[in-house]
């Protein structure tokens, strides 16, 4: 899998990585009128981060259970331009790679991450060219 979440330990003297449970591939490269990614996971919520380099991480989705993601590429304006899916991971599945479109209308997500005390797993989103 490519994408991995960090976090900062003791004023970030030090980075752990953990590899993604789930991973969705974005065919292409990031359109360049892209300012914010919006991830919608089904039964857990939606997620908006910067596009930066086009690679984008959601945290505590309950692990072992089907799921379905979609997502939304936004101009600076927040106008939907285009997006990715919907693609459904079931148990078992933990790759997927979904062309892009044009649509126009965003997605939604409604529900919320796995408890802390529960398994939870770590979504990878990415596109397949590299912006540079």
């Amino acid at each position: 899998m490519g994408a991995t979440l960090l976090s900062c330990v003791s004023g970030c003297g030090s980075v752990d990585y953990r590899a993604v449970d789930l991973q969705l591939d974005i065919v292409g490269s990031l359109p360049d009128a892209t300012e914010t990614l919006h991830v919608c996971v089904s039964a857990v919520g939606e997620l908006t981060a910067g596009a930066g380099n086009g690679r984008v991480v959601y945290a505590g989705l309950p692990a072992d259970t089907s799921t379905t993601v979609a997502v939304d590429f936004l101009d600076a304006s927040g106008e939907v331009i285009g997006g990715a899916g919907p693609a459904l991971f079931e148990p078992g599945t933990d790759w997927m790679e979904q062309p892009q479109d044009l649509r126009k209308e965003g997605c939604t997500a409604q529900g919320q991450t796995a408890p802390d005390n529960e398994a939870g797993w770590v979504l990878g989103v990415r596109f397949t060219e590299e912006p540079w």
